[in-house]
């Protein structure tokens, strides 16, 4: 032990540490350079570097002496008792602000706490009943004590009620609530019995997030700050030290950078970012969270003498309850001629506008904030050594597998920390990041606590309900470790993780001064703590200030307790007064609630199972009356204030256990001992132990309230309880407790004006921005402009991106697929910094088709899982995608959301249906259930009813049969089993067990026909593991079943399955399936079977199939009726979307009339030329008729974007208006209709540029002048005039058969629809004969040349479309020839 007195005017500090013999470490910061180095020189650095120099002493004595553990201070050891140790100052900064004073046993009760606290007892204990004022007493010790304190709680909604109360009591002091952030939390974990990793799974809150850095921030800044914290505060948090020095301070008129991104990188170095999505116009502040900035443009703000631009910093500290702006100023140094940024204005956010000040401070938008660039690189080095260290480890115990696992993972983590600073889990790593030795405790609030801002790290703890919190606190280290041990062991994680963890229960109790436990049930714990400290009892409070005594407790039968419940709450309702019960489950808390309101009471429910917001609304809802009754199972105990509550009715009192406990039933019972008319109801059929001792207890204490207020004449009157508020309540009562500034302006922010970036820059930076109103990269930063996207369907289904190396890079899903791709190019899209640095490394981008989106969000899952992406975030495993289990092996069985499948010797009691991608689907099928069968309330009559077991089972069977187990044919008409048969659809597919190992083969057609291959789509273990295709020298055109049933065979015996099974690296599976599903059954499938097995014995020797025997192989074709049907038809249509993708794409490649000046832009440019456009057409579409004597009359449009055929945008029109062979009269149709729809319904407005039907640059018609004129006459309908060049219509002759006007249509000849307006598109007509072009108003053609790149492009048009409209013809006489059939 070491001891250091620290000398300071009219001040002394007396510190002590531990120090092990064998290391010394890190000490306020300081790392001593060797453990040889002398400890008085250590000192000596010590006063010099850190903050507490401010000690500056004339000397210093230091006192060191080595104690062996026998001598250490222990939980029971008498040295617990420190009369010897300084006091803060005694003139205290705490002030209690109460209207109120104590009363009943207060007085006392604080009295005797204070003088056990100053006399130096490290433990005291405060145990006082329910209703005695407990918060009161804290407030007022806290008062006269005048520490720093940490209160200790063991939820979060009991913190922030305490947080609430106490801040009502010390309104000029600064009381803070800190609890975990998470709304949802699943640890990381691996299980080794059923051989399942979950991964972690979370979501942060960022108010939550706020009132934490509040809390750290106001630590570090003063010294009457009381700090209200669940055990979160026991998990790392990060280095006190780092947080501060990391913080800036900007004063107005500070020189703050030479240019924006100065100031940028300083943010991003605190870990502040852009908000993801930035909007269109100006920036306000609802559109800033909690951790983010954004720069904004304003010349109105600079002062009126300065005419120099201005940029303004809209930025959201996570430690400031508003925004605020600073206002940067830009100036140029007359001697050097540089540009600087000085601060200009700084404007904190505030509930009535903003305040101007002079300085702030900006703490880092994290607690865990990184060191400098060379201790990170340090800290990457660390991880790679413990990964070569661990995975040598691993092989040298034959852990191959777990030993592959880490490398990859923590290779790929590596990847991302250097590239993006963060990866997946990165917590688990920090250790290594705050550079601490293996063992070492990490930094948590305690340390925050103990560094305070004016040098006094003596601090006071209180621990809320001690009975359940120590426990708790204890519990937190065994738990979290047995998890990762787990991890560690398996290869998930590096042994470091376990270093990633909350105090051990001795370290906690190390870092504690002194500590006070209450409760009004304290356990042998916190009795054994004080026992060994001389004159320390119990501090005792049974009297209420209000003179309310305990309850009088009632026995009663459980036969009748539906009917008694409902009796004594209805009777109440009557009163006033509210009513609580007590059930043993979250299941009949609901069902209860449920049944109180089919009575006509109203009820409502608390469990764990809701959030902290909705259990708050719900305890507020009993208090304001809305209800009469709340129903709950374990949340109804301590800590709750409700005086309105009269009665407390217990369900199954007798069924002992922790939930009815003798600790548990008196305080549960507590909740009626506010109010003057408590009553407590046990219903059981016996009394058991803890019922007894509980009602001994209750009826002793209520003996003597009854006596003292005999006595002293006092009269019963309940409490005044304060409302319930919710964390989120509390932020916003410290927002309106916040005292105004001066305001000087009204609006958070205003919309400002956009200015030049560039001038704001050096020229060697504005290459990588974009003149926005935010600073994000730029296109030329992604390096991916040669990705082609126009190629993806609008379909649902699975988006590769891929590095030059072909590895993949990220794995997506999508409803479609063309827009979701092309959202990741978008100029001004905001993505993270981990999705920028994947979008510099893809060079492709690939795909996989899936029926639906319930099939893509399946495969995505298992794809991510197979691959591990470096660049994918895993936030879901099989949780994500419930089933609804049957639980038919229960008493009482029932329907339930389940997370996954149970395996082992208890899955014969459940069955399981699903799994249901969209949670929505999944509830709506239960509540469909609920409402037809009503088995929760029938499950409720059976236990606590009249209605029998037996009849219950039966009616859950009926369900069972009537929507699980009818087959679909029979009961068509039944809503309930078609949605859930189509919600199921995806399970089909990527969760059947026929698709373990099943290969499809289909043959794909090109929509032109030009095109037919054989496809081959591989699925093993439900996923999508390869898919093949081999294209055929002939086409489908005339192929008969037998002729491509032959063609299979070929590629499958003589191509895919030889050639496949040697080229390519399959991993775990094998290549080859235990079943083939062919579209076409070959003609001999025998020989098939034999030519593959021979081939696999080839490629699959015994010692890499581990001697496994081999199921036999099968060759089907898809089934027509059974368990199979469902799951072949989906597989089959699956892969033949793919093939005519894939077909569609080759047959698009083929195209060689597509001139290579088309695609690298000379034909467009030269076409824009020729036809004096303004602006090159980067858009072009040329339409066409077909038909026979004039039936089955179709058009069609082609598209190309630059140059390039756009097959996804080509449409076709069945002709509808016109009979017999009139192409201009179909030709007028098709152009009225196609651009009809370029108009927004009912509006007058066009379509977006993105829509299919936005108008393009060019308009092509295959046809001569006739054709031309017809199309105009078809546009000019839908509001569209062509657009013509004055210099074409003077250079050409008008003395043709056609004139001006059969050319040119003029606007009053069709007046605008609904009083619209026309727009103009140019619209020309290529006429085969001699290859003329033709114009609007121009009766000659305008080209010059047959051979030039521009005409060239425009008979690659033409080609198209009249393919386009030949094969849509041939496809309309044949559907008509078979219907007529």
């Amino acid at each position: 032990m070491v001891f250091v007195v620290l000398w300071r005017p009219s001040k002394v500090k007396v510190v002590a540490f531990s120090l092990p013999r064998h290391q010394h470490q890190f000490i306020f910061g300081h790392r001593r350079s060797s453990h040889n180095e002398p400890l008085e020189q250590y000192w000596s650095t010590l006063f010099r570097n850190d903050p507490l120099s401010r000690y500056k002493p004339a000397r210093f004595s230091l006192t060191r002496q080595w104690y062996s553990s026998e001598t250490l201070q222990t939980e029971n050891d008498s040295s617990s008792k420190r009369p010897g140790l300084p006091h803060p100052p005694s003139g205290s900064k705490f002030e209690v602000t109460s209207p109120y004073q104590p009363m009943g046993d207060q007085p006392q009760a604080i009295d005797q706490l204070v003088k056990q606290i100053k006399r130096g007892d490290k433990y005291s204990i405060l145990r006082g009943a329910t209703g005695t004022g407990k918060t009161f007493c804290m407030a007022h010790t806290i008062a006269r004590i005048g520490k720093p304190t940490l209160v200790l709680c063991h939820n979060k909604t009991l913190a922030a009620q305490l947080a609430r109360e106490l801040r009502s009591c010390l309104k000029k002091n600064h009381v803070h609530l800190f609890v975990s952030y998470y709304n949802h939390y699943v640890p990381e974990s691996y299980n080794e019995v059923t051989d399942r990793y979950t991964a972690k799974k979370s979501s942060i809150n960022d108010e939550l997030d706020a009132l934490r850095h509040m809390a750290t921030r106001s630590l570090l800044e003063h010294e009457d700050v009381v700090v209200v914290s669940s055990v979160s505060c026991i998990y790392g948090l990060g280095m006190p030290k780092a947080y501060l020095d990391a913080s800036i301070r900007w004063n107005v008129g500070d020189v703050v950078g030479k240019n924006l991104y100065d100031i940028q990188s300083t943010l991003e170095a605190l870990l502040y970012s852009t908000p993801e999505e930035s909007p269109a116009t100006g920036m306000t502040s609802q559109d800033l969270g909690r951790g983010n900035y954004q720069w904004s443009y304003n010349t109105t703000v600079v002062a009126q003498s300065s005419s120099s631009p201005t940029t303004s910093l809209m930025i959201w500290p996570p430690s400031h309850y508003f925004p605020m702006t600073v206002t940067f100023q830009r100036e140029r140094n007359a001697h050097n001629g540089e540009d600087v940024y000085r601060v200009a204005t700084i404007e904190h956010g505030h509930t009535s506008g903003m305040n101007t000040v002079d300085s702030t401070t900006i703490f880092p938008a994290k607690h865990h904030i990184s060191g400098s660039q060379e201790e990170f690189e340090e800290s990457l080095a660390r991880i790679q050594d413990e990964l070569q260290t661990r995975v040598k480890e691993l092989r040298a115990e034959s852990k191959n597998i777990e030993a592959d696992r880490l490398s990859h993972r923590v290779s790929q983590d590596l990847l991302l920390l250097r590239e993006t600073g963060t990866c997946p889990g990165v917590e688990n790593y920090s250790r290594h990041f705050a550079l601490r030795e293996e063992g070492m405790a990490p930094d948590t609030l305690l340390e925050y606590l103990g560094y305070s801002a004016k040098g006094c790290s003596d601090w006071l703890l209180l621990v809320d309900e001690s009975h359940v919190t120590l426990p708790q606190l204890k519990a937190m280290y065994g738990g979290d470790r047995s998890r990762k041990k787990q991890l560690v062991k398996h290869g998930y994680r590096l042994p470091s993780a376990l270093d990633n963890r909350p105090l051990r229960d001795s370290e906690f109790w190390q870092r504690v001064n002194q500590a006070i436990f209450v409760s009004a049930t304290p356990a042998k714990q916190e009795l054994n703590f004080i026992a060994n400290i001389d004159d320390n009892e119990p501090v005792d409070m049974v009297i209420r200030p209000t003179y309310v005594c305990d309850p009088e407790i009632s026995i009663r039968p459980t036969n009748t307790q539906l009917d008694d419940v409902l009796k004594e709450v209805r009777e109440r309702s009557t009163r006033q007064e509210r009513t609580l019960v007590i059930t043993l489950t979250k299941r009949e808390s609901v069902d209860m609630c449920r049944f109180l309101n089919e009575q006509g009471v109203s009820a409502s429910y608390v469990h764990s199972g809701l959030n902290t917001h909705e259990r708050s609304n719900a305890l507020k809802s009993l208090q304001s009356g809305e209800i009469d009754c709340l129903v709950g199972v374990n949340l109804l105990r301590e800590g709750l204030d409700l005086p309105e509550v009269s009665l407390v009715a217990i369900l199954n009192a007798d069924s002992e256990g922790f939930l009815r406990s003798e600790a548990a039933l008196i305080q549960t019972s507590g909740r009626a001992s506010r109010n003057k008319n408590g009553l407590c109801i046990f219903y059981a059929n016996r009394v058991t132990e803890s019922m007894q001792k509980c009602m001994e207890v209750m009826k002793a204490r209520r003996a003597l309230q009854l006596a003292y207020n005999e006595k002293y004449g006092t009269e019963p009157k309940s409490t005044e309880g304060s409302s319930v508020q919710s964390i989120f309540d509390l932020l916003r009562d410290q927002i309106e407790a916040e005292k105004p500034l001066e305001v000087v302006a009204t609006d958070m922010f205003s919309t400002t004006s956009s200015v030049d970036l560039e001038s704001t820059l050096p020229h060697s930076d504005v290459a990588s921005l974009i003149v926005h109103q935010s600073l994000s990269l730029s296109d030329s930063d992604l390096e991916n402009d040669n990705i082609v996207t126009d190629h993806l369907p609008s379909k649902p289904g699975i988006y590769f991106w891929k590095d030059e190396s072909g590895d993949i890079l990220y794995i997506g899903k999508a409803k479609k697929l063309r827009s979701r791709v092309k959202s990741y190019l978008t100029p001004n899209a905001k993505h993270s910094s981990r999705i920028r640095v994947m979008l510099k490394k893809a060079k492709t981008v690939e795909f996989i088709l899936t029926p639906s989106d319930r099939d893509a969000l399946i495969l995505e899952n298992k794809l991510i899982k197979h691959h591990s992406p470096p660049y994918n975030v895993l936030l879901k495993d099989d949780e994500t995608y419930p089933y609804i289990c049957a639980t038919i092996g229960d008493a009482f069985p029932t329907f339930v959301i389940s997370p996954r499948k149970q395996e082992g010797h208890k899955a014969s009691k459940y069955k399981y249906f699903g799994p249901y991608p969209h949670f929505a689907e999944l509830n709506e099928i239960i509540q469909g259930i609920e409402e037809k069968y009503d088995l929760r309330a029938k499950s409720f009559q059976a236990k606590f009813g009249s209605l029998s077991k037996g009849e219950y089972q039966n009616e859950f069977q009926r369900a069972l049969k009537e929507v699980f187990e009818t087959p679909k044919s029979t009961s068509e008409q039944d809503n309930l089993l078609s949605m859930r048969s189509h919600y199921e659809e995806a399970s089909n597919l990527f969760e059947s067990e026929h698709n373990v190992s099943r290969d499809v083969v289909v043959v794909g057609n090109s929509d032109d026909g030009s095109i037919m291959l054989i496809y081959v789509l591989q699925l093993r273990e439900g996923m999508i593991t390869g898919q093949f295709s081999y294209t055929c020298e002939s086409t489908a055109t005339n192929q008969t079943r037998e002729d491509l049933s032959d063609t299979i065979e070929v590629v499958l015996k003589q191509r895919h399955y030889i050639s496949g099974g040697f080229a390519t690296n399959h991993g775990r599976f094998s290549f080859f399936p235990t079943e083939i599903l062919v579209q076409y059954p070959p003609s001999d499938p025998q020989d098939l079977k034999e030519t593959i097995q021979v081939v696999r014995d080839m490629v699959e020797s015994e010692s890499t199939t581990k001697k496994k025997r081999r199921k036999s192989m099968k060759i089907r074709t898809p089934s027509t009726r059974g368990s199979r049907k469902d799951s072949d038809s989906r597989a089959l249509q699956c892969a033949i979307d793919n093939a005519v993708q894939i077909a569609n794409e080759k047959a698009l490649g083929k195209l060689e009339n597509v001139p290579k000046t088309s695609i690298d832009g000379t034909a467009i440019e030269e076409l824009a030329s020729m036809l004096s456009l303004e602006k090159v057409p980067h858009r072009i579409e040329c339409y066409d008729i077909s038909h026979t004597q004039g039936e089955n009359a179709v058009g069609s449009r082609v598209v190309f974007i630059g140059g390039v055929p756009a097959p996804h945008l080509y449409r076709t029109f069945n002709i509808r208006s016109v009979t017999g062979p009139d192409d201009y009269a179909s030709i007028e149709e098709v152009l009225e209709r196609r651009f009809t729809r370029a108009w927004v319904p009912g509006e007058n407005v066009l379509v977006d540029e993105g829509n299919p039907w936005s108008l393009p640059d060019l308009v092509v018609i295959d046809g001569g002048k006739g054709q031309l004129s017809a199309a105009l006459k078809g546009m000019a309908k839908a509001n569209i005039l062509p657009e013509t060049n004055p210099t074409l219509l003077e250079s050409s002759s008008t003395t043709s058969e056609y004139d001006n006007e059969d050319l040119l249509i003029v606007e009053d000849q069709y007046p605008p629809r609904n009083h619209g307006k026309f727009a103009r598109v140019p619209v020309i007509a290529l006429a085969k004969q001699h290859e003329e072009v033709f114009v609007t108003g121009s009766s000659m053609p305008v080209n010059n040349s047959t051979d030039s790149s521009a005409l060239l492009l425009l008979r690659a048009l033409r080609d198209e479309s009249h393919r386009r409209a030949l094969r849509s013809h041939r496809l309309r006489r044949k559907k008509m020839n078979m219907n007529g059939f």
